[in-house]
Formats: C-alpha cells, structure tokens, sequence
C-alpha cells in the first residue's frame, strides 16, 4: 500500500535561493510591493472604472520602518490564507484578467524577508467582509493571524523592520531613488509620506509612452534618463507583445562589444536594462525605452522569456527602425548623413545582411579610399568604374600608385566591408565594382625603355642579388617619383615563398617541399624599381658591387615594411648587414678623404 507524503519547504532556504539565485539584488522587495500594489488596484479597477487608486509609502525618523499602502482589492481570511501564506499561490494566476497584472508567480513578498525578518500584512477586502486582518509572517516559517479591531479602509498595507545589514534601503533618499527606478512610468500616483509631508513622485504617462510628446521632449528625457544628448529620437511600437516606447541614437561611436544598457518595462513597471535576445543589432547604436504588456517574463521578473512572441516581436521592432530610416530619406537627410557618418560600421553591417536598408542608405555610407573618406554617391558621381581590395596590406601597396593612375580603390579590409561591396554589386548591377590587386597596378605601370642596355643590365644585376630572397626585379615608370620601389606579391606568390624558404631551411623535408612550389612565372614576388626615381637612377649607375648589393638589400626589405609584409630573421639579417657594409665604406671614404685632405 502506497503512502502519500506532502513536501516540506525550508523557508530559509528559500530565501537564501530568492537573494543569491533568482535575485540580482536586495532592493527589488520594492519592485515586488509597488507591484502587488498596482494589481490589487488593477482588481479594483476592473470593478469600478473611474476608480483612482493611489499608493503611499510611508518612511519615519523616529525608528527604521516602512509602510507600503495601496487602495486597492485587500484580502479576506480566506484569501490571506490562500496567497500569502502558500508559496508559489498566485492570487492573479486564474483570473479572467490575467493579462493586466504585472505579478502571477506567487513568490513576490518573499522578496522582503531578504532585508526583513518579518513581514505584517494589514488587509481589508473590498466586498467580502468587512473586518481588517493583520497577517505576520516571520523568516523561520510560522504566521499569525489577528482580526484588526480599528476601523480600516478597503486595501493593503505591508509594514516592515529592517534587518541590521539593510538599513540603508529603508532610508528616504534611498527608497526614493529605488521607486522611481522600478515605477517611475507606473499608470497610479505614488508618494512617498513622512509625517504630514506627502511628496508625489509618479502621476501620469511618461513622456516617452505619451503620443502627444514633441520630439524635443523625448529628447529632454533621453538626456534626463541616459545622461547623453542623443542626436535624433523615434517611436518604436510592436503588435506582437504590445510593445511601445522610444529609440534614442547615440551621438558617438560605441563599441561592437560590451553590454547594451536600455531600459525594458513590464505593464510599465521597470524589468531590466538589457534584453539582448529581443532588440536587433541596430539597438547597439540606440538606446531604447520600451514598455511590453504581452511579452513574459522569467521568474526573477528581471529579463523576458525567449520565446516565439519575442522573436516575431523582435521582427517587428526591426521594421519601425526601418520606416524612420526611410521617413529621414525623405525629411531629413542631413540627419541621415550624420547617423551614418557615426554609426557606418553597424550600418555596413546592417547593410550587407538587408537589401532594403542597402537600397535605402547606400548612398551616404562612407569608405575609405586612396582619396580619402568618400560616401557611395560620390565614387559613384566621379569614377566610371570603382575598384576594391580587400587586403589592407594590398591597399597600402597600390593607394598612390592606383591613384597616379586615375584609379579609385576602396579599402574593403575592414569588417563586413567586402560582403558589403559583393552586395551592391549584385543589387546595382549597373555600377562597375571591380577587386584589384597589386598584380594589376603592376601590369598597368608604364614601361622603362626596355631596349636601353643600362636597363637591362640593371635587372640582371638585381636579380642576382634578388634570387636569395625568391624575388624577382623589374624596372617600370610610375607615379609617384618619390617611392623607389614596391613590392608585389599575391598569396600564391608569397606561399611560394614562404614553401621556398622552408625548402632551404635544413630540414628532412627540404627535398619534398620544392614539389610544392608551383613555377609560374607571376607567382614569383616582384620588386618593382622606379625608373623616374632619383635614387634608382644613381643606383642603375653604380658600378661597386657591393654597394649595389647592400642597397638592393635594403630597398628590398624596406619595401616589404611598407607594405607590411613580414620580414623572417634572416630578411632582417641580410637588411642590417647591408646597413652595417653602407656604414663601413662611408667611413672608409671619409678617412681617404681625411688622408688627402692632410
């Protein structure tokens, strides 16, 4: 025969789960009492609407305490039974209005004993009796039950002492900044009371909730709220969650990474400063302010449950971004311009994942280029055909030389910048987009006078000199006169490279590894000497060999630091040494010198 056996609840326990687990601090016991607050008249309301109901809470001087009052439904005997003493027993989770309160979990005025030990309830409920009972739980598990001999209005008041460690929380200043932190947009009048003086602290609609705000008071707010003067504001709305509020964009440039602080209200009591899984990647740049009275929370009632509403809520968010985008296409461009100019990182990213907001912005998003930071409308205004690299080293190579040439080449080696690009190529296929590498520069240099002995002569000599370094020489004629020479090379060419010098190496693998290298002429690395460059000029005439040989060295791997190649141990080796022999025979002529002189 089986035996059943009900659980015991460690009530100790409990709220050492509530205060270290479920919540992130001690002060959310005033969250959960406006809360209980608002629902109880929410209940009343339901029966009466021009009801007003009103919460005061109450602070003394003359001995730690607080009083949490509300107008509102109250509790008879049974109910006090029911719900305050049953954990887990919501008195809102099976009415027909569910909908329209913020708490259902039952676990709320546990929250105190984190700060109180005890926690007395004096209720009187509006139509079931008429008597007030006062209800005392304390931390070890008991209650008492006590009928309240003074007449009582209908409604609640929840009185508690604070604990020796949390008596900072139950001072005015404090509980002052925790109720507007938490109710500060709570549809009732809340006011603090101390003796006969009774200070307002919430009446109204917030600005940001109020549809008849301008757009300067939102802004107002914004500052007022995130202590930033934003650069523009918009009205953010969702069907799904019955989402409203308000999108602030950020004046400066923030960071890819890092928390995004925004402020998420719940039937307009304050939830949570980040909720990363319901606004887009455009909500780094904004901050919101949003109000849900659909969506759920999780139990601690500090983030929204991931779940199929938030995602299609999420959805819709994104759309709203999306018409104030296009509404300042239309309206306000220069402000347009300004956001993008900021914010053109996330843009591009944005961008490159959404046709319709590439479509709508392409025009102003800015690129770096070889003629500095130009917007698309500009590159598209004065360049028949567009060019691309997506290597920084590449860009650094070929941005004077393309630009002697008339070319215009984007940098597209920062983030999400070379999908981008693809992108809009594919959308505007009538824009001429085309990648370049520093090959292509090359093939395009104009040509030394090849016929010219001393020319050729002069690329013997460098190649022989080369040959160590697996590169080869040219000579060409480019712009500008004052860059002696440039190093090329694309991945092929430098993987040969780096095959080959692993071939040399003394390694078991030496004789295996030359079957790797692939023997294409242009996949060897290129130095290309200028032809109209004063040094090289002097250099094609020089006839000490050993001279030659240390400045070819030299100009070999000071080409690869500017285009910021690597350089191995022995590049470095071979560069100093040619410095060191550049340095010997100065000093040598100089001592000759000094001999004749004398």
């Amino acid at each position: 025969m089986e035996n059943s056996y009900l659980f015991q609840v460690n009530l100790k326990g409990m709220i050492e789960l509530l205060s270290e687990h479920i919540y992130s601090s001690p002060n959310v016991f005033v969250r959960e009492l406006l809360q209980n607050g608002i629902d109880a008249i929410t209940a009343r309301k339901s029966l009466d609407e021009f009801f007003s109901g009103e919460i005061n809470i109450h602070v003394s001087d003359d001995h730690p305490e607080i009083v949490f009052e509300d107008n509102g439904m109250g509790l008879s005997e049974d109910e006090v039974h029911k719900f305050l003493s049953v954990i887990g027993q919501s008195s809102k989770r099976d009415d027909i209005l569910e909908k329209d309160y913020i708490g259902k979990f039952g676990i709320g005025l546990l929250s105190c004993f984190v700060v109180s030990n005890e926690i007395i309830v004096e209720t009187r409920s509006l139509y079931r009796q008429h008597d007030g009972i006062r209800w005392t739980g304390k931390a070890d598990g008991t209650y008492t039950i006590e009928k309240i001999a003074e007449e009582m209005s209908p409604g609640t008041k929840v009185i508690l002492h604070p604990k020796k460690e949390w008596k900072l929380l139950f001072e005015e200043e404090t509980l002052k900044k925790n109720i507007l932190y938490f109710g500060s947009a709570l549809p009732t009048k809340i006011s603090l009371v101390k003796g006969s003086e009774k200070n307002l602290l919430v009446e109204g609609t917030p600005v940001w909730l109020n549809h008849d705000s301008t757009k300067e008071e939102l802004l107002q707010y914004g500052k007022q709220a995130f202590n930033i003067n934003f650069l523009d504001v918009f009205r953010m709305s969702s069907a799904t969650g019955e989402i409203e509020g308000a999108g602030f964009i950020m004046p400066y440039k923030i960071q890819f990474t890092g928390a995004k602080e925004h402020k998420i209200y719940l039937k307009r009591m304050f939830l949570c400063e980040q909720a990363g899984n319901l606004f887009p990647e455009w909500a780094s740049f904004v901050k919101c302010v949003i109000n849900t009275n659909a969506l759920k929370p999780t139990a601690s009632r500090e983030s929204l449950m991931d779940n199929e509403d938030l995602k299609t809520a999420k959805k819709e968010l994104n759309l709203t971004f999306k018409e104030y985008l296009k509404l300042l296409s239309v309206t306000d461009t220069d402000i347009l311009e300004e956001i993008i100019s900021i914010h053109h990182l996330y843009i591009k990213a944005l961008a490159a994942e959404d046709s319709e907001l590439l479509k709508l912005f392409v025009d102003y998003i800015p690129f770096e280029t070889n003629k500095g930071m130009l917007n698309f409308r500009s590159l598209k205004a004065y360049n028949d055909e567009i060019f691309y690299t997506p290597s920084m080293d590449d860009f650094r190579q070929i941005r004077r030389i393309a630009g002697s040439q008339g070319k215009t080449v984007i940098n597209a080696a920062y983030s999400f910048e070379n999908d981008l690009i693809r992108k809009i190529s594919i959308v505007f296929p009538g824009i001429r987009i085309t990648k370049i590498t520093p090959q292509d520069v090359l093939s395009n240099l104009g040509e030394a006078i090849v016929d010219d002995r001393k020319f050729m002569l002069f690329e013997e000599r460098a190649n022989k000199v080369l040959k160590a370094s697996y590169c080869k020489a040219q000579i060409k004629k480019f712009e500008p006169e004052d860059m002696p020479a440039i190093y090329v090379a694309n991945d092929d060419a430098l993987n040969n490279k780096n095959i080959s010098n692993l071939a040399s190496a003394s390694n078991p693998f030496a004789s295996t590894l030359h079957g790797f290298i692939k023997k294409k002429e242009e996949l060897i690395p290129t130095l290309c000497f200028n032809r109209d460059n004063t040094l090289i000029n002097d250099l094609i005439d020089l006839d000490d060999d050993t001279m030659f040989e240390a400045v070819i060295n030299i100009l070999y791997v000071q080409s690869l630091m500017l285009g910021n190649y690597p350089v191995n141990k022995k590049e470095m080796m071979t560069f100093n040494d040619s410095i060191y022999k550049l340095l010997i025979m100065g000093m040598s002529n100089f001592s000759q010198q000094l001999d004749l002189s004398i």
